[in-house]
């Protein structure tokens, strides 16, 4: 039986298509930085971006290099340090969608709390892979395996992990960590390591493939970032000038708008519309001869070719550290118009926060919380030209006087204060009242000196809790209010209502009083900051010349009282609470307490003021009858 042949005729043109079909198999790709990567095959969400559109790096060319180091040969921690709305969210979801699609690997994500973190996966993260196919071709088919708290892509599990718990970090193993706003991670304790220690400990068993990104705006010097940042090579974006093209990193203390007479009103207060519209930055270069650059001359040096992260130290091996400040952004909020605003305005409030909210916030730099050295000589330059229980004439009448008392068994010390709605404040008079009609007294005596009084006083001595109650509330609509102190709280001060009569009667007619709860821990640094003049906003009396004996040791007793609380090192380091704390040497801070309420009070009282200007209701107001 003969079998057919069957013959096949080779063209010359599916020989050329069989040639590049192999070509095309054992080609070596191009390959893409994350940054490249991005730009070609990633279109974030428009309601999640202040730029919608495609990812451009031209307006901020700054986050090109922190993204690209992700995947550089010997690079094993990215820190980056930047103020709010300057990128850092950005990257993250950047960096975590090559994680993916681009170079698979297990990953895990950290922020400070297991409810932010899936809130940052739910709002931001999610709706990333569902816009874009390179991403959502990778979504696991079973909805319960894209969950907030873990999503199983194909060889690139990611985690979502709070950085409150040990618990939670512990026991996953992945190849990259990707950290959110450490600085509000747990630091350190006497029995655990730092929170951010412990996440380096998960991608051990990948040893050089391993990759760490961390990211946050700064705090404190001591905080966890900040010392991330030290550790590396503390790479800073160099800018050319537009003038003499010297190569500088932009920094606050080059802007300039005092450079202009018209910036300043007759009285010497700041003219904002005039400041908004001369503010320049001056360039760094001594021997330069141009003008001062503009706001436009200035975005553009930032996107000059010429501008690169240029590494100011000698970091570890394999640790790369990015920082830059608010004035290198697109945004309007980073002009150096908004920037000379806000600082004028944090400097002009009375309270630190304030200035550390500039910093921290609007300038990615941290706050340098020294301890300040306290002594009674220093406060000879803090006494006015007035005599005690009187106000300076330059002043005349007071917007507050606060009578701030302290309960103790055999009486009441008080401190008669005088606040303007500047923030300076003056001392007029301290004492010691042996009842609560006495202190009745000291308020109607210094009444006059202000527009309002007020009278504040801590409620938890045990031997007198209930009688401090019952004279608060019999005096309530008088302006007394009870204070209650917590070493840290959320927010430094919270007004309620509180039970004047704990069981009985009187209860049930439910009597209740105003009450404070105060965050010691910030006003007694406030206090501190006053003290020693770093905030000049605190005055005291003067002795005249013919003071008899007892003014004089009245005097010295006072700051006597003032310097009896240092803050010192905390001995055990505990979770939440901040590293220094107020130790009193002797217990004699009377005084000291007084002051501390006063603050606590007058910084509600203002923050109310300001919202009632405004034209907004204040959810918590002390009317004043």
């Amino acid at each position: 039986m003969s079998r057919s042949k069957s013959s096949s005729v080779v063209t010359p043109a599916s020989r050329k298509r069989v040639r590049g079909f192999c070509r095309s198999i054992f080609k070596p790709r191009d390959r893409l930085t994350p940054s490249e990567w991005c730009s070609r095959l990633v279109l974030p969400p428009a309601q999640n971006e202040s730029e919608p559109g495609p990812v451009r790096w031209e307006t901020r060319p700054y986050l090109r290099q922190p993204l690209d180091s992700l995947e550089e040969p010997g690079i094993t921690d990215v820190i980056f340090v930047a103020p709010t709305r300057s990128g850092k969210t950005f990257l993250l979801r950047m960096g975590m969608s090559c994680s993916i699609a681009k170079d698979p690997a297990p990953a895990l994500f950290v922020d400070s709390t297991m409810d932010k973190g899936r809130g940052f996966i739910r709002k931001e993260f999610k709706p990333l892979v569902e816009y874009n196919r390179i991403l959502r071709d990778q979504k696991p088919l079973n909805r319960h395996y894209f969950a907030d708290g873990m999503m199983l892509f194909p060889g690139a599990a990611l985690t979502v992990f709070g950085a409150n718990s040990d618990a939670q970090v512990s026991g996953e193993t992945v190849k990259r960590i990707f950290g959110n706003e450490v600085d509000k991670w747990r630091g350190s304790t006497d029995q655990e390591a730092s929170i951010l220690d412990q996440t380096r400990h998960r991608t051990e068993s990948f040893e050089d493939e391993r990759i760490h990104y961390y990211s946050s705006t700064p705090t404190l010097e001591s905080g966890l970032i900040w010392q991330e940042f030290l550790k590396g090579d503390q790479r800073k974006w160099f800018v050319p000038c537009p003038c003499c093209g010297h190569m500088q990193d932009l920094v606050w203390p080059q802007v300039d708008w005092a450079w202009h007479p018209e910036t300043r009103n007759e009285d010497g207060s700041w003219d904002m519309e005039k400041v908004r519209e001369l503010v320049r930055y001056r360039c760094r270069n001594s021997d330069c001869k141009g003008e001062p650059w503009t706001q436009e001359q200035l975005w553009a040096a930032v996107r000059d070719p010429r501008s690169d992260w240029i590494a100011t130290a000698v970091g570890r091996f394999g640790h790369r550290s990015y920082h830059i400040n608010g004035l290198y952004g697109p945004l309007k909020v980073n002009t150096m118009a908004a920037l000379a605003s806000d600082f004028i305005y944090a400097r002009k409030t009375a309270f630190f926060t304030d200035r550390q909210d500039f910093w921290n916030g609007r300038m990615g730099m941290p706050w340098v919380d020294d301890v300040n050295s306290l002594s009674a000589s220093k406060f000879a330059d803090f006494e006015g030209d007035y005599l005690r229980g009187t106000l300076p004439e330059s002043v005349g009448k007071a917007d507050l006087i606060i009578v701030g008392f302290d309960v103790q068994t055999y009486g009441l010390p008080f401190l008669v204060l005088g606040f303007t709605w500047d923030g300076h404040c003056y001392t007029i008079d301290h004492g010691l009242a042996a009842t609560f009609s006495d202190l009745d007294e000291v308020q109607g005596d210094y009444a006059h000196l202000g527009k309002l009084s007020y009278v504040i006083g801590d409620i938890n001595f045990e031997d007198r809790a209930a009688e401090t109650r019952e004279a608060i509330y019999l005096r309530r609509e008088r302006g007394w209010m009870a204070a209650e102190g917590f070493e840290v709280m959320r927010e430094p001060v919270k007004f309620e209502r509180a039970n004047a009569f704990i069981g009985g009667r009187h209860q049930k007619r439910g009597a209740r009083f105003p009450k404070l709860m105060i965050s010691l821990y910030m006003f007694k640094i406030e206090l501190e900051k006053r003290l020693a003049g770093e905030i000049r906003k605190w005055s005291t009396y003067g002795l005249s010349l013919v003071a008899s004996d007892s003014e004089v040791k009245e005097q010295a007793e006072y700051y006597a009282q003032l310097l009896d609380e240092r803050r010192v090192p905390r001995k055990r380091k505990l979770m939440g609470k901040p590293p220094f704390e107020f130790k009193s040497r002797n217990g004699n801070n009377h005084f000291w307490d007084c002051y501390v309420y006063a603050l606590g009070l007058f910084y509600f009282l203002s923050r109310s003021k300001s919202a009632k200007k405004k034209g907004k209701r204040s959810t918590a107001t002390v009317e004043q009858k």
